[in-house]
């Protein structure tokens, strides 16, 4: 069995470090991840969704304040592994890549090059795509431009978010990982450089990327909503209130309606957009909790006065 020492922080690195355990094919020698973070009005410190897994699994932890830090780059080379997994992590230094002889294998989740960037199953989404996948490549100093040594193709649903789709990733992901280790080092995956250029980039997803403008088509809005849910969330106004919606369904394509405006309060929230409609299925109030369309309907709107969404400005 090989011995590898895991890099990763958040919750799909937190998952797809579960299914290695669970898996017993592959070794975990350590596991490196971020130093506990302050949350909440107590800012009390809290470990990542790695570390807890780490911790569950009674893996060895190293916490790495300062990758370029040179006594982390003792600790690790003492461990004495040839090679490391990383999944959702920051860019590493040159001196953190050469710490483990065989290097390190990347999971990312997108068919690279395209979608090269820190969201690409955000972005995916939000784009349109039908179709995105998975590859494992070698780190290099330039982000996401390794060679590669694995690929899968995934299916997006029409309806499909963020969340689910990052969840439908886990088995495929790791055993992607659990292959491309061993066929690695035993030579029978050979890393193949990367070709032609991004169709689309995956930045960051920022406060911009996430207001709603129901001035475009319903489609569109959707595929935005859907791409941000359940985290961060897509952003509109209500009465003057920030809210958040989380699940919507197209109700038709096309059509002309006034953006913004709750064009059915029956049973069902439907709101009109540049082109067509969009049912909201889930949204969360500003301080509030996630409702159901009808939900909302009951306890924030009265069938007698016209009620509209409003759009953020930048």
């Amino acid at each position: 069995m090989h011995e590898v020492v895991y890099i990763g922080s958040d919750e799909f690195s937190a998952a797809i470090l579960e299914k290695l355990a669970e898996s017993g094919k592959i070794a975990i020698k350590a596991v490196v991840t971020y130093p506990d973070s302050p949350k909440g009005r107590g800012h009390k410190l809290v470990p990542n969704p790695v570390k807890i897994v780490a911790q569950s699994k009674s893996f060895s932890v190293i916490e790495a304040l300062d990758v370029a830090s040179p006594e982390l780059h003792r600790k690790l080379r003492s461990l004495n592994v040839d090679i490391a997994i990383l999944v959702s992590f920051k860019i590493l230094p040159k001196e953190f890549l050469a710490v483990f002889p065989k290097g390190i294998i990347n999971l990312h989740p997108s068919l690279l090059p395209d979608l090269r960037g820190a969201a690409p199953v955000n972005w995916a989404i939000i784009l349109g795509y039908e179709h995105t996948g998975l590859s494992t490549f070698l780190l290099e100093e330039k982000v996401d431009a390794g060679r590669i040594l694995l690929q899968r193709e995934i299916t997006i649903g029409p309806d499909e978010t963020a969340g689910e789709l990052y969840s439908k990733m886990v088995a495929p992901g790791a055993e992607m990982l659990i292959e491309s280790v061993y066929g690695y080092l035993d030579g029978s995956v050979k890393p193949t450089p990367q070709t032609g250029e991004p169709t689309n980039r995956a930045p960051k997803i920022r406060r911009a990327h996430r207001l709603i403008r129901w001035s475009k088509p319903a489609f569109e809005v959707h595929n935005l909503i859907r791409g941000l849910s359940p985290k961060p969330g897509a952003l509109c106004m209500f009465s003057g209130k920030t809210v958040k919606i989380l699940r919507t369904k197209v109700i038709t394509k096309s059509g002309k309606n006034e953006p913004g405006m709750v064009i059915s309060s029956k049973s069902k929230l439907i709101v009109g957009c540049g082109e067509g409609s969009l049912e909201i299925i889930q949204i969360q109030p500003e301080g509030g909790k996630i409702l159901s369309g009808e939900q909302f309907l009951r306890g924030y709107l009265k069938e007698s006065i016209s009620a509209k969404f409003e759009e953020i400005p930048e």
